[in-house]
């Protein structure tokens, strides 16, 4: 064998080595927190996949900031990879290096696999104003919105996904790789969550509150989760835990008022919708608020609120369906007509503007 060859079969060693040095951690990580080795994936764990893709994306030689750069511009060039941003999927980093596509999550994984590849020791971060509720019946899960973060002396470059910037103060939690992971398995549950997989969403959850204690969106999950088993005690419970941590959390106050509607407790409802603060509420925490404004009479505040909602988040129907309902109700049938017909436009199928539309052509008795 040359010295080449031979070069060659130990740099293969060394790598294994490292691998397995490296997957041996992160079970004995798990283990110490109390997790099964078996439920929480290493999302971004350096496979040899991502290292020869790192290499080809980063350039070649330069400044950490130039490489990291690179990559994150490589990742969105159609002509390099091109990675397509979709919602639904959350993905390791080696996942998401296969699919090419995935939300914030995917994309920070694959960034930060693709960094610490180089050498860089690139971080997670939690970005805690922007906690993501998706509605799905009366209740909103909470995803998490993270970004990549190479911290600096005086600043923190943040790579987000299509973009980046440079913040002297960026309101960001800076996580470690067992809380990165807590994230990822916390949106995986969800996504078990809506597919009535109850079983394995309690699971997941009850790894991610022992990998990130202080994430408040966990302990709101877990509500969700116990109120659809019907445990309402539960549900109450793992409320109060996450409002401990975030006592003004709009989606979690959301979720409590919904479970105090769904017991009857309206005025409790009420109290608890008062309390989330606005600034970062989802459109369907100001819906509900304005639900409760209507319910007591006060139809122009309810519309504010509405409008509001509309403004936020104008590609989803709810908000117009809200308002064609207000509409009708007050007595102002072409303004009803209007939101619903706009309601359809956001989306084809919606069945509760189509019911609106069918009655307002009805012709009177």
């Amino acid at each position: 064998m040359t010295g080449l060859a031979r070069a060659g079969v130990l740099a293969v060693a060394v790598l294994a080595a490292s691998a397995a040095s490296a997957s041996d951690s992160w079970s004995k990580g798990l283990a110490r927190r109390g997790v099964d080795p078996g439920l929480v994936a290493n999302p971004i764990e350096v496979t040899p996949e991502i290292r020869a893709a790192a290499d080809a994306l980063s350039g070649g030689p330069a400044g950490t900031v130039d490489q990291l750069r690179r990559i994150q511009e490589a990742l969105f060039d159609a002509s390099r990879f091109t990675f397509d941003y979709d919602a639904k999927l959350t993905y390791t980093a080696a996942e998401a290096l296969a699919a090419r596509r995935g939300n914030c999550v995917a994309f920070t994984n694959l960034f930060i696999a693709m960094a610490r590849a180089r050498g860089f020791r690139v971080r997670a971060g939690f970005v805690t104003p922007r906690a993501v509720g998706e509605k799905r019946g009366d209740l909103i899960y909470v995803a998490a919105h993270v970004v990549a973060v190479y911290p600096l002396h005086d600043r923190a470059i943040v790579f987000d996904f299509y973009r980046t910037r440079e913040d002297e103060t960026p309101r960001i939690r800076l996580l470690d790789d067992f809380e990165l992971a807590a994230l990822y398995v916390n949106n995986r549950a969800v996504e078990a969550l809506g597919a009535g997989d109850f079983a394995t969403a309690e699971r997941q959850l009850d790894a991610v509150v022992a990998l990130a204690p202080g994430f408040a969106g966990a302990h709101g999950n877990l509500g969700v989760l116990r109120r659809r088993r019907g445990n309402i005690e539960g549900a109450f419970d793992a409320y109060r835990r996450a409002l401990a941590l975030e006592p003004r959390s709009p989606v979690i106050l959301g979720n409590l008022a919904a479970l105090y509607l769904g017991l009857g407790m309206e005025r409790e409802a009420k109290d608890a919708l008062a309390l989330a603060d606005l600034r970062r509420a989802t459109p369907y925490t100001i819906l509900a608020r304005g639900d409760l404004e209507a319910a007591d009479g006060r139809f122009d505040d309810a519309r504010r609120r509405y409008r509001r909602a509309a403004r936020i988040a104008p590609n989803i129907p709810e908000p117009y369906v809200a308002l064609a309902r207000l509409a009708q109700r007050t007595g102002r049938p072409d303004e009803a007509r209007r939101a619903a017909k706009r309601a359809v436009r956001v989306d084809p199928t919606n069945a509760d503007a189509k019911a609106i539309l069918a009655t307002l052509a009805a012709p009177s008795l």
